[in-house]
């Protein structure tokens, strides 16, 4: 299975181009922590819902073992020993067994709301005013009129907004160059097949009653090496509808587990919500770390913006995202015949 580039936002959400079950992340036009995104840049826009909204996620078993909350509105929970550690190995090693783990991608998530904005401001704008423009000159220098008047008018608008979309795809291109480098992570995407895997997939579905494997992206593992981090970001995307049609829409719920421990004192690589006073979690095996990037209905919340700080020794991971409808087979999804048990792959 490849990888591919969606959910850092101003959003690079870890989502993507329209690729396969994604390796990515959307991340805010920020880099400073407390400096609030640049406004109209994808997933870092600011939410204008309520909390009482935004706070009706997906449910999750409260009574599960091992649960505990570390945040409410938003709710933010780990679960340790939510998998075991043969588990934990086995998915490793099948990552390590793939052999092409290659950087993180990130793309600008929410792109096509901002060339929209962008397009519809000149359009009903200064592109009226050129075209208006075109038309006086046309009259005064060349005495036109009628319809090729007109016409000058018209080829002046049609060609202020194609410049004014040109160059708003050119930024978003820019953005993502830009921020490529505020993800420094290997990753790759797993078929779900292992026992590890399948462990892990099964675990997610008790945990989040009401939810399928059939709307989860395909396990996603992520290695962070000795200096290596993951900048504040999104995991949500407010362009989801169109951007990720593909792959189920929006993201409701990421469920992570760290693969292995790191030393308490100077492994680092913790996951740090920099919005809700810098609540940080720390890896340790088997601990899986559940949030709701939007609520049930797909609403953006921008409270639950986090980052993966930098790692002191080897950090791995391993990610599930829950999305809104079924994300379908391979790249992005679980193989059409995955709850067939005769496919398991033994360690």
């Amino acid at each position: 299975m490849t990888t591919s580039a969606p959910r850092l936002a101003a959003s690079l959400c870890e989502r993507r181009a329209s690729t396969p079950a994604s390796t990515s992340s959307r991340v805010p036009a920020r880099t400073r922590r407390g400096a609030p995104p640049r406004a109209g840049f994808g997933a870092a826009v600011p939410t204008a819902r309520s909390a009482a909204v935004l706070d009706k996620h997906v449910p999750i078993d409260r009574y599960a073992d091992g649960l505990r909350q570390l945040h409410a509105s938003p709710d933010v929970f780990v679960v340790d020993d939510f998998l075991s550690a043969d588990a934990c190995a086995d998915i490793i090693a099948r990552a390590k067994a793939k052999g092409d783990m290659t950087q993180s991608p990130v793309v600008y998530a929410g792109w096509t709301n901002d060339v929209e904005a962008w397009t519809s401001t000149v359009s009903s704008g200064p592109a009226v005013w050129i075209g208006a423009l075109a038309m006086l000159i046309g009259s005064a220098a060349f005495g036109q009129s009628g319809l090729g008047l007109l016409g000058e008018g018209v080829v002046g608008y049609l060609g202020a907004v194609g410049a004014a979309y040109a160059a708003s795809l050119a930024y978003v291109k820019d953005k993502e160059r830009e921020l490529g480098d505020l993800r420094t992570s290997t990753s790759t995407a797993l078929d779900g097949s292992g026992v590890g895997e399948r462990e892990l997939i099964r675990a997610t579905e008790r945990l989040l009653p009401g939810t399928s494997w059939t709307t989860y992206e395909a396990p996603t593992v992520i290695r962070y090496e000795r200096g290596q981090k993951l900048a504040p970001h999104f995991d949500a995307n407010r362009g989801a509808a169109v951007e990720d049609a593909n792959r189920g829409g929006q993201t409701l719920v990421t469920l992570l587990v760290y693969l292995n421990d790191v030393d308490e004192v100077r492994g680092g690589g913790q996951t740090v919500f920099g919005r809700l006073g810098d609540l940080a979690v720390r890896p340790a095996k088997g601990r899986a770390l559940v949030f709701f990037p939007a609520n049930a209905d797909g609403e953006f919340d921008d409270r639950v913006e986090h980052e993966g700080t930098e790692a002191n020794e080897e950090k791995w991971i391993v990610r599930i995202w829950v999305h809104q409808n079924e994300v379908g087979g391979p790249p992005s999804g679980l193989p059409d015949d995955w709850n067939d048990e005769r496919g398991v792959v033994a360690p």
